[in-house]
């Protein structure tokens, strides 16, 4: 396949939906008991395993620059997802995560209002939710009225590196699952498999769904921070239906 830019304008067939300017993005996926996540999967979609058993939860805080959808502030989005096996017949680069959607926040009104119909994704508007990244830039601290979501830091010392990467998403939104994809490209950290304190997932009505307790941070399977000061871009492309979901 010839070389694609991260910046183009149609990926796997789908046409340019949005371009989004981050201010501030930390991923982190933990390894969980495949039991919690299969039955919230929608029918057709299956759980990547690092082994028989155990699936990977991701969870994303992504800060919006000021400007973003007419919005004078910054604002929040919190990601909750499973990753999943992509679609390989998508006709793009190797996806680097595909990510099942199970729930989505942000402060944002306009946000919502604009990303529910563009991506087919479940996002809520939450007034009470807030955060504050640590004065270094490494970490985060989210949480809202019904308590503290996650305390998510980078371990070790961190490499920042010029990276692009392609991925997909599986989505439901009244019960219609869609499928997209995504590239992303910026200056960015990444640890995998670090055994070391990334901080604490709290027991929260937000990950009620899979019936989560509270994860322990030395499972945290893959760290992804990034560098302080900067931007990221992520390009987002019109979603397909392609089932109704089972889950």
């Amino acid at each position: 396949m010839p070389t694609v830019s991260p910046q183009t304008d149609q990926l796997g067939g789908r046409p340019l939906g949005d371009e989004w300017n981050i201010a501030f993005h930390v991923s982190f996926t933990f390894e969980v008991p495949a039991s919690l996540v299969e039955p919230v999967l929608p029918a057709g979609v299956e759980a990547m395993e690092t082994v028989p058993g155990r699936a990977l939860l991701n969870v994303i805080h992504a800060r919006y620059e000021p400007g973003t959808l007419g919005e004078p502030a910054s604002f929040d989005e919190v990601v909750c997802s499973v990753l999943a096996q992509p679609d390989l017949s998508v006709d793009m680069p190797a996806p680097r995560l595909t990510l099942a959607v199970l729930d989505v926040l942000s402060n944002s009104e306009a946000f919502v209002a604009h990303k529910v119909p563009a991506l087919r994704m479940p996002v809520r508007f939450d007034p009470g939710l807030a955060s504050e990244v640590d004065a270094d830039g490494l970490g985060t601290r989210v949480w809202n009225d019904d308590g503290p979501l996650f305390r998510l830091r980078c371990t070790g010392v961190p490499r920042f590196r010029s990276k692009a990467f392609f991925g997909q998403y599986f989505a439901c939104v009244d019960g219609r699952l869609h499928h997209s994809v995504w590239s992303w490209w910026g200056e960015l950290h990444e640890t995998q498999r670090e055994r070391r304190q990334a901080g604490e997932v709290h027991a929260h009505p937000f990950f009620a769904r899979i019936g989560l307790g509270a994860l322990e941070a030395r499972d945290c399977w893959l760290q992804q921070v990034s560098a302080p000061g900067g931007s990221v871009h992520m390009r987002t492309f019109q979603p397909r239906e392609i089932a109704t979901s089972g889950g």
